[in-house]
């Protein structure tokens, strides 16, 4: 005979329990069970949390900068996170806590991507500092924190200076990845020693360069730890030398100087610091060929100089961006905004007739077949098919992966029902239809209402998108110009005409007042429509004057470039914008060197009012 149970009973009886178990076992059994529940809890707790963090793993681990307190015997999990929380008077932390701060401050700027590119160039990804310290748990609610949830991995930047007094500063950088604790870089970095009688400037600038040094040299390392070459494009790789991101960050650096002395007027001062980010961005190129970042920077500062005024011959600049393009077109094919600028930078170059019989002779691919390829790669089935590669086992790298899916994230303001695939799609059709005005000054009626639909199909949000099915040829024409125009009414007069500065553009012939339609849509519709100043009104559409149709056009184009500047992540840039031979003629208010028209004010006043240089020396410097 087994053991004999009760059967089960009612409530207040022993349940499934043997008769006597809670009289027996007393509290023992509560504990017990209390102690089995909040295991498995924790466990469930903690299978959420690393479910997370794996979600997660996508993305750049952040990075802590430390002061290293247990290097020399001191306590060990005391350091400070990112510079802050109590230290000590000495010199010595303060000068530490300072390094920090620069630190993070450097990272910080790194992962806002660059401030000077190119329109349509893209963003990098950098290092992102996280406001966060390390620290042994204290009291019995944090040890079971850190026993339920997963410790955040990341990297930590441990400071300590080496060095008293007045001699040269001197720091240790330890660089480890936590929560294993594992050593990833060490180094010793000393600056250079001020001469005899240096001021404080001197040696406040010789502290900034070694931080500087420091700065990159934990980018660097951070970026080629194997943990985070799998989080980061091929195409942003920067190997495992400091200098060339050192040179790249001199590039920049001497790039805001350039668009500081753009806002003082300093023409000199502009152009030599254009020139010195050039030097800047070759030197690391040289050392990182392959890195898309330097490259673009490169070849986007060649661009700028070939539309400055006054550089001698600006086709060469013009016809070095394009062969960096090229190549880089040829190294990573798989990178979408390389090959837009590629585009771009062919069609300047047809500017200049000496580079453009020069490719043709060479059978090279202009402008609109480049922009036509282009088309093709941003169509669904390329990028989905792009997409799954970086599943496979032998091609995963989860930063492309990340780059191929942001392709599918809607623009801003949300919900804009336009994902970032499609904006770009708009904004290459724009400058396809851009270099149909470019390649012929005067196209034929036909082309030039094909022009104007395909870019107001791009720039009408809404409903009103679907009305170029009834809408007649001229449909486009009536979207984009800013005057009166009436469901394909004729011009009803010059009165009527005058208004249109007063009252602005009807509601039926605005465009998306929520700016939906993407920076570079509406920035590319705005060069398309200074192009358009050079033309003449279609015969057999509204009966515009040449000064009319003129005086449309800079309107409408003024309305593109208001919705640019209207976009919550607006990447127009008045010093780019200033230099761009597209927009010239709505800037300057000329037509092949001609004098300032009537219409001309439209855009000198719009110009001034974002701080463009429309100065009658500038005007006429403009090619």
């Amino acid at each position: 005979m087994g053991t004999v149970f009760a059967a089960p009973a009612a409530a207040g009886d022993g349940g499934p329990w043997p008769e006597g178990f809670w009289q027996q076992s007393g509290g023992t059994a509560v504990w017990v069970l209390g102690i089995f529940a909040v295991a498995v809890f924790i466990g469930l707790v903690r299978l959420g949390s690393g479910l997370l963090r794996r979600h997660r793993g996508n993305r750049l681990l952040p990075v802590v900068v430390c002061e290293d307190r247990g290097l020399l015997g001191g306590p060990g999990n005391g350091h400070r996170g990112n510079g802050g929380g109590p230290g000590g008077p000495d010199h010595e932390s303060a000068a530490t806590a300072e390094l920090a701060a620069y630190i993070t401050e450097h990272m910080a700027a790194d992962a806002l991507g660059p401030n000077v590119l190119t329109p349509g160039s893209g963003t990098t990804i950098g290092p992102d500092p996280a406001p966060e310290t390390a620290s042994s748990p204290h009291g019995w609610v944090d040890v079971m924190k850190r026993l339920a949830f997963f410790r955040p991995r990341a990297y930590h930047v441990m400071l300590h200076r080496l060095s008293t007094g007045d001699q040269p500063a001197r720091f240790s950088v330890r660089i480890l990845y936590m929560p294993k604790n594992t050593v990833v870089a060490a180094t010793l970095m000393e600056g250079r020693e001020a001469e005899p009688g240096a001021s404080d400037r001197d040696r406040r600038e010789a502290d900034r360069e070694l931080y500087e040094r420091i700065a990159c040299y934990c980018t660097v390392k951070i970026l080629a730890d194997p943990r985070s070459q799998d989080r980061i494009p091929r195409w942003e790789s920067w190997g495992d030398d400091p200098d060339a991101y050192l040179l790249y960050r001199l590039g920049t650096k001497a790039q805001e100087d350039a668009l500081a002395a753009n806002k003082r007027r300093d023409v000199g001062g502009e152009r030599a610091g254009h020139e010195r980010a050039l030097r800047h961005f070759e030197e690391a190129a040289a050392l990182v060929p392959g890195n898309l970042t330097v490259r673009l920077h490169q070849a986007g500062v060649r661009e700028l100089m070939g539309q400055f005024p006054g550089v001698t011959d600006p086709g060469d600049h013009i016809r070095q961006a394009v062969e960096i393009y090229t190549y880089c077109v040829q190294l990573w094919p798989e990178h979408i905004e390389t090959a837009y600028r590629l585009s771009i930078a062919r069609a300047e170059e047809s500017r200049h007739p000496a580079h453009r019989d020069e490719r043709a002779s060479r059978r090279e691919p202009g402008s609109r077949e480049h922009l036509d390829l282009l088309l093709g790669r941003l169509s669904r089935r390329a990028i989905l098919r792009r997409y799954a590669r970086t599943l496979l086992p032998g091609r995963r790298n989860l930063g492309e992966r990340r780059y191929w899916r942001q392709w599918w994230a809607m623009e801003r303001p949300r919900p804009s029902l336009r994902t970032r695939r499609r904006s770009f799609r708009g904004a290459v059709r724009i400058a396809s239809a851009a270099e149909v005005l470019r390649a012929n000054g005067s196209p034929p009626p036909g082309e030039l209402r094909t022009a104007f639909r395909d870019v107001a199909r791009e720039v009408t949000g809404g409903w009103a998108r679907w009305s170029r099915l009834w809408g007649g040829p001229d449909w486009g024409m009536r979207r984009l110009l800013y005057a009166d125009h009436h469901s394909g009414a004729d011009h009803v007069g010059g009165d009527t005409h005058s208004r249109a500065g007063i009252s602005g553009s009807a509601p039926r012939h605005r465009g998306s007042n929520r700016a939906a339609a993407g920076y570079l849509v509406n920035y590319n519709a705005a060069c398309f429509l200074s192009l358009a100043l050079a033309t003449r009104p279609p015969a057999g559409s509204a009966a515009w004057t040449d000064d009319e149709w003129r005086e449309d056009c800079a309107r409408a184009a003024v309305v593109q470039l208001n919705t640019s500047l209207r976009v919550t992540r607006s990447q127009f840039s008045a010093a780019w914008a200033e230099r761009d031979t597209d927009l010239c003629p709505l800037f300057t208010g000329r037509l092949g060197g001609g004098p300032v028209t009537a219409w001309g004010e439209i855009g000198r006043n719009w110009a001034r009012f974002t701080g463009i240089d429309v100065t009658e020396e500038a005007a006429a410097a403009q090619p």
